[in-house]
């Protein structure tokens, strides 16, 4: 769970993990705001607060900018909401578009932080051993089931200390030849296997580029919206995670996929940011 704060004058959306540094996020965006409140003249530095008759004038100008981020974040300090998941924001049940490279390590806060909040963990991934790394690394407890679709063979001797004795968790090998249908098939039937009545269901796609490359765009639309639809059914949050700047018809793609994606976030050093 995370703290999250809105900014009531644009829709902006953060959440953190640690709750102090939620400070410096409403902080700097509330400046961005208010920038023309601050001001530099005859060598010093004035800020007057749009909310309150606050005012402040000093020569330390990197002082004046912190003060004023910390006066302007107390005003809005009892609207930080603690306990929180990005998921709280979909209920549960739709699509979220995370814009970071499937494979770095920007990405691993965001799915940890669904997996680790959900009953069944589902994974489709090219990369198994960083995903049992993060997961291990970042969760007290695994999901109650978790099952990593891998379109290569899994690597032991990369995680010699995990001990999956320990874990209800499963590694399912794919052929990459498949098509989007048979893997979307594959995951259907997983979760028909694996789904607890009333449980949360993560599911993450991090092969979402590869489907794009290897397939046209019809298909790889197809296949997004069908992932969508099982998922609805099951009850539970499908995440993409993508780079539309790494090809074209990635952008492509995520167009045609604009009404199905009920939600877009960006990480940022760890920090989670709603995206319009």
């Amino acid at each position: 769970m995370v703290s999250r704060w809105a900014c009531d004058r644009c829709g902006f959306v953060a959440w953190t993990r640690d709750r102090s540094e939620m400070a410096d996020v409403t902080g700097s965006h509330l400046l961005a705001h208010h920038s023309d409140t601050l001001s530099k003249s005859d060598f010093r530095v004035s800020w007057d607060c749009p909310y309150c008759a606050t005012a402040k004038t000093a020569y330390d100008t990197d002082g004046a900018v912190a003060e004023f981020k910390t006066h302007l974040h107390e005003h809005v300090a009892d609207r930080i909401a603690g306990g929180t998941h990005v998921a709280d924001l979909v209920g549960w049940d739709g699509v979220v578009r995370v814009d970071a490279p499937a494979a770095g390590d920007e990405a691993d806060p965001l799915r940890t932080h669904f997996h680790g909040a959900a009953g069944l963990a589902v994974a489709v991934t090219p990369t198994p051993e960083r995903l049992v790394r993060a997961l291990d690394g970042a969760l007290d407890a695994w999901p109650r089931r978790t099952v990593i679709v891998s379109t290569g063979e899994y690597d032991f001797e990369a995680t010699p200390d995990v001990d999956f004795e320990g874990r209800n968790a499963e590694i399912v090998e794919l052929d990459p030849r498949l098509s989007p249908d048979e893997v979307g098939e594959t995951v259907s039937r997983i979760l028909d296997a694996n789904h607890e009545s009333g449980e949360r269901v993560s599911l993450e796609v991090s092969v979402f580029h590869q489907i794009v490359a290897a397939f046209d765009v019809e298909r790889a639309v197809a296949f997004v919206r069908m992932l969508a639809a099982r998922l609805a059914d099951a009850g539970g949050v499908l995440q993409l995670y993508v780079d539309a700047d790494a090809d074209r018809n990635v952008a492509t793609v995520l167009n045609f996929l604009d009404e199905t994606i009920d939600l877009t976030v960006a990480v940022d050093d760890g920090r989670f940011v709603r995206r319009p």
